[in-house]
């Protein structure tokens, strides 16, 4: 059971640690970097529709597969494919720019306005990856949700904690230039707590279950998100630096 005043007291201090961890970031930078990644991924649509017709396609065999899906199928698939089509998005993200190009930016820009564009830019991917796999899910099979303002709640924190993850494993393997083997083979077992508290959320969303304490559940999903960003905040500089 979480306190409020208890919530209430970390998430200002959190704010607080914010504030002054990104206090030196110029937000025409970070304006800047956001759009130089959507010009950089309309300029190479062949990625970015690749990512989408993969969710498409995968959507479209499981429903060959299985014909009709129930709720719970609907649920677990839903997330499944929103990670796998969440890895192929984001991997690129330090991947596709050479080594002489990050030491460019090291001149210009701070490493939080850097890890922080590539953030925002993979959460607004995701999201619209989640809406494009509910929207195929509901076409070709059906649309459980019940309660919507649940739902949008969990999938948006779940959204902002598969970015965090994502973003900071491709910034280690593209660093590292281990690509998307490092990638998957680290990034995987780091989502299982996220996704598994989402399928619950989900769940409940669906009225698949009753649980009255779905609100503890969302707020663990926040402080899951706000710990891996601040990690995230925390060690990036230092990795970027080495």
């Amino acid at each position: 059971m979480f306190d409020a005043h208890f919530t209430s007291y970390i998430l200002n201090k959190y704010y607080l640690y914010c504030a002054i961890f990104t206090s030196n970031m110029n937000l025409s930078h970070l304006y800047t970097l956001i759009k130089k990644e959507f010009d950089l991924e309309f300029r190479q649509s062949y990625a970015l529709f690749g990512v989408l017709l993969f969710a498409a396609c995968t959507v479209f065999i499981i429903f060959k597969s299985f014909n009709t899906l129930g709720a719970f199928q609907w649920n677990v698939l839903l997330w499944i494919i929103v990670i796998f089509s969440g890895i192929n998005a984001v991997a690129k993200s330090f991947v596709q720019e050479n080594k002489e190009t990050y030491l460019h930016y090291y001149t210009l820009f701070d490493p939080l306005e850097l890890i922080l564009a590539k953030l925002i830019y993979n959460f607004i991917f995701i999201v619209v990856i989640i809406a494009l796999v509910i929207l195929l899910l509901t076409i070709f099979t059906l649309n459980p949700i019940v309660n919507w303002s649940l739902f949008t709640q969990g999938a948006l924190l779940g959204a902002l904690g598969l970015s965090c993850i994502f973003t900071f494993i491709a910034a280690l393997s593209g660093i590292d230039r281990g690509g998307t083997t490092i990638m998957s083979v680290m990034a995987l077992p780091l989502v299982l707590p996220v996704i598994l508290l989402l399928i619950k959320i989900t769940a409940v969303s669906m009225a698949l279950m009753v649980d009255t304490l779905v609100g503890g559940d969302i707020l663990i999903l926040a402080a899951i998100d706000l710990m891996i960003c601040g990690l995230m905040l925390l060690l990036f500089p230092i990795i970027w630096r080495s």
